[in-house]
């Protein structure tokens, strides 16, 4: 079993959680989703595919891309509250 990271855009509340879990979830090989909503990331565990899940994300709003030790630090003006610039909302 191995973990991807992902860096995802457009989360901003608990809805856009659901959203980016639901889209992933279903996917052969995810055995777990763990969504960080303050740092913009999403920890995927399982035998997954990097690219169908990047295209899950794609296809549900949430534009992503891998995760690098350069990117691992938490994003800066991530706040949560959903004003409406999320994806759940487009």
């Amino acid at each position: 079993m191995s973990t991807i990271e992902l860096n995802v855009q457009d989360m901003t509340c608990g809805t856009c959680v659901k959203h980016v879990t639901a889209a992933l979830s279903p996917l052969a090989g995810v055995t777990a989703v763990e969504v960080d909503l303050q740092a913009g990331r999403v920890r995927v565990s399982g035998t997954p595919d990097s690219a169908a899940l990047i295209a899950a994300l794609d296809d549900a709003g949430y534009p992503a891309q891998l995760a690098t030790p350069a990117s691992a630090a938490p994003t800066a003006g991530k706040t949560g509250g959903c004003g409406g610039g999320c994806g759940c909302h487009g």
